[in-house]
C-alpha cells in the first residue's frame, strides 16, 4: 500500500482532468457544436452537464467501499478475472491510439500554425522528452505543478473572453427555439466524447487519496467544464458565426488572432499557443502513466518508471503513423475517436455500474 505522501488527492486528480481536457477541447467543441446546432451550438455544454454528472455519481458508487482501488481494480471485482482483464487489455490498447492521436495533434498544430517548414519530428521528440521526466517522476509532482498552470490557465483563458467581448455579435449566437433541441442534443457526443475521459483517471486510482470525495470534488468540475465550454463556445460562434467555425480547423486560434488590445498590442495568440502547448504536455504526461499503469496492473510487476521508455517511444513511432495528413487525422477523431471514448467513457461505466448492482458488488 502506498504512503499517503506518495498519493495525490481527488482534487489533484480532479484538476489533472480538468486541465487534460482543454486541448481536444478547443480544437473540437466549437467546429462540431457549429456544424450540428449552427448558431445554437454555444448551448451545447449545459445538456451534455445532464450525463456528464450521473457518470460522477457513477464513478462514486464504483469506488464507495473501495477506496485504495484503481479503475483496474474494480474491473476485476465486478466482471471477474478473466473478463475483466479482457476488458482491461481492451482500454489500454484504445489508451495507447489515443496517446499517439494527442501526439500527433501536437505535432500537427505547430506545422499548422507556426513552423511550417519544420520536420514533425522535431515537435514530437522536444515534446516526448520532456513528457518523459515527466512520467519517470511520477504522478504526484506532475499533479501539484498542473495545480499551479491551472490556476494561471484560468485566468489568461478568461481574460482573453473579455478582450474579445467586445468583438462577439449577439445575431450570431440568437435567437434560440425548441426546434433547436434535437440539433443541440445530437452535438453534445463531441463534448461528451471529451468529458467520457473523467473515469481514466482512476486507472491509477490506487495512488488517489480519499475518493470517498469524488462526488464533491466531481462536481465542482462540472461547474467549471460548464462553464469554461460556454466562454469558449460564445467567444467562437458569438465573434465569427457558425458558418465560418464549422470550416476552419483551430477557430480559438483565429478569434483570439482577431484581439487588438488599444489599438497597439496584437498577436496575442502567441500566449494562448503557449498554454495549449501546457496543455498538450498534461495530456500526453497523463495518458501515459495510465498506460503504465494498466500494464504493470495487468503484468502484476512493481514498479512503473522502467515502462515510461518503450511506451515513450511506442507514442513517437505510432504518432507518425496513425494519418498521413490532417485531414486524415480529423476524419479519425470524427467518424472514430469521438464514438470510441463515449462508449468506455461513458457507456462502460454505466454498464459496470448496472452490473455490479446485480451482482452486489457494489
Amino acid at each position: 500500500m502506498l504512503s499517503s505522501r506518495e498519493k495525490i488527492s481527488t482534487r489533484q486528480a480532479v484538476i489533472l482532468f480538468l486541465t487534460l481536457v482543454y486541448s481536444p477541447a478547443i480544437r473540437l467543441f466549437p467546429v462540431f457544436t457549429a456544424q450540428i446546432a449552427e448558431r445554437a451550438g454555444w448551448l451545447a455544454p449545459v445538456i451534455a452537464m445532464i450525463p456528464f454528472i450521473c457518470l460522477v455519481f457513477v464513478m462514486q458508487a464504483l469506488f464507495r467501499n473501495e477506496k485504495e482501488a484503481s479503475l483496474s481494480d474494480i474491473f476485476i471485482k465486478i466482471l471477474g478475472n478473466i473478463p475483466g482483464r479482457m476488458l482491461l487489455f481492451i482500454y489500454l490498447l484504445w489508451l495507447m491510439v489515443l496517446l499517439g492521436l494527442y501526439v500527433r495533434y501536437f505535432a500537427e498544430r505547430f506545422l499548422t500554425s507556426l513552423l511550417p517548414n519544420t520536420p514533425m519530428a522535431f515537435f514530437t521528440i522536444t515534446m516526448l522528452v520532456v513528457v518523459y521526466f515527466a512520467a519517470r517522476g511520477g504522478i504526484v509532482p506532475l499533479a501539484r505543478a498542473t495545480e499551479f498552470l491551472f490556476l494561471l490557465f484560468t485566468v489568461i483563458f478568461v481574460s482573453l473572453f473579455l478582450l474579445t467581448l467586445s468583438n462577439i455579435e449577439i445575431i450570431n449566437l440568437l435567437p434560440v427555439t425548441y426546434y433547436d433541441i434535437l440539433p443541440l442534443t445530437k452535438s453534445t457526443y463531441a463534448i461528451l466524447g471529451i468529458w467520457g475521459y473523467f473515469p481514466f483517471i482512476f486507472f491509477f486510482g490506487d495512488e488517489i487519496n480519499d475518493k470517498e470525495h469524488i462526488c464533491r470534488f466531481g462536481l465542482q468540475g462540472t461547474g467549471y467544464l460548464l462553464i469554461t465550454a460556454l466562454l469558449l463556445l460564445i467567444q467562437t460562434i458569438g465573434v465569427y458565426g457558425y458558418t465560418i467555425i464549422e470550416r476552419v480547423s483551430l477557430p480559438y486560434i483565429i478569434v483570439i488572432k482577431s484581439i487588438s488590445l488599444l489599438e497597439t498590442i496584437e498577436r496575442i495568440e502567441s500566449i494562448a499557443l503557449a498554454f495549449w502547448v501546457i496543455t498538450d504536455f498534461v495530456i500526453i504526461s497523463v495518458f501515459i502513466y495510465m498506460v503504465v499503469s494498466i500494464i504493470k496492473f495487468l503484468f502484476s510487476l512493481s514498479q512503473k518508471k522502467h515502462l515510461v521508455s518503450p511506451i515513450t517511444v511506442f507514442a513517437f513511432v505510432f504518432s507518425l503513423y496513425i494519418a498521413q495528413n490532417r485531414l486524415e487525422l480529423a476524419n479519425f477523431s470524427k467518424y472514430i475517436g469521438l464514438q470510441l471514448n463515449l462508449f468506455f467513457g461513458l457507456v462502460i461505466p454505466f454498464a459496470l455500474f448496472v452490473i455490479g448492482k446485480k451482482r452486489k458488488k457494489i
